[in-house]
């Protein structure tokens, strides 16, 4: 990663602390102090409602949130609160039609992300908003795997960046999730794991090169597995914790997954 190694003076490895003028990185825990490795569903409830899901279902739960899960989400989801403030809040990711049929017949399920955005009743963004420049597809560049028949018009990093950071200053909160990292980690692959790295990298770089001076970054993870390709599965380890802009420094008393949305409705 090229662009965040110099941009931050250091590497992107184990214990690796920046703070500078506006710019915040630090580890944080994902494993909430409940045994066994951190998982998607859980990991992604605390983090978009601030509340300990592993502690309160009891363990790490993998995939998609259940019955109980989706309670926390409803009470407690970031962009609910942002609307409740009086804030706007909105999720960056392009939809398909597909993907709604699919749950309509049963054959996905809601994601975390998705659920978040369901129950605060905001619109979802579809691909004719990935071609006004209003979206970004959840691999960054769009590329669409051969059994996707859909349009999408693919788009380089830079422009995936520029787009998410003009998006952001609409908005009270925008969120954009993606799963790259976590493809890689669990097929072991190294070459797709440097490819889609570098493709962050590249997409970080043009984000924080056009992010409104009144936005603040932050970019983290539910949980590790990239790191550490000798294994398919999730890790132990902290997840980075990366703050840029005007409110980064506000974030330096976050320790763990349960501090990321209680700080950001404070700030808004």
């Amino acid at each position: 990663m090229p662009f965040l190694t110099h941009y931050l003076g250091q590497p992107l490895i184990a214990k690796a602390q920046s703070v500078q003028q506006n710019v915040l990185l630090k580890p944080i825990d994902a494993t909430l102090g409940v045994a066994g490795l951190p998982q998607s569903a859980t990991g992604q409830t605390t983090l978009y409602t601030g509340q300990n899901a592993p502690k309160f279902l009891g363990r790490h739960q993998s995939g998609f949130a259940n019955g109980s899960l989706r309670s926390l989400i409803d009470h407690y989801g970031l962009f609910r609160r942002a609307l409740l403030q009086g804030k706007t809040a909105t999720l960056a990711n392009a939809y398909s039609p597909e993907y709604f049929y699919a749950i309509a017949q049963r054959k996905r399920r809601y994601s975390v992300c998705t659920l978040l955005n369901l129950l605060a009743q905001l619109p979802f963004r579809m691909q004719y908003e990935y071609d006004q420049e209003k979206a970004l597809y959840w691999n960054i560049t769009g590329e669409a795997p051969p059994q996707i028949k859909e349009a999408r018009n693919p788009i380089s990093p830079q422009l995936a960046g520029q787009r998410l950071a003009a998006l952001s200053a609409e908005y009270g909160v925008t969120l954009f999730e993606s799963y790259l990292t976590d493809y890689a980690g669990h097929a072991q692959d190294k070459a797709s794991a440097v490819k889609y790295l570098q493709r962050i990298d590249s997409f970080l770089q043009s984000t924080i090169h056009h992010l409104p001076p009144h936005v603040t970054l932050l970019v983290t993870s539910d949980h590790g597995n990239v790191e550490n390709l000798s294994t398919k599965h999730h890790t132990l380890n902290p997840v980075p914790l990366l703050a840029v802009g005007i409110h980064a420094h506000d974030f330096a008393p976050v320790i763990n997954l349960t501090g990321i949305t209680p700080k950001i409705l404070a700030l808004l």
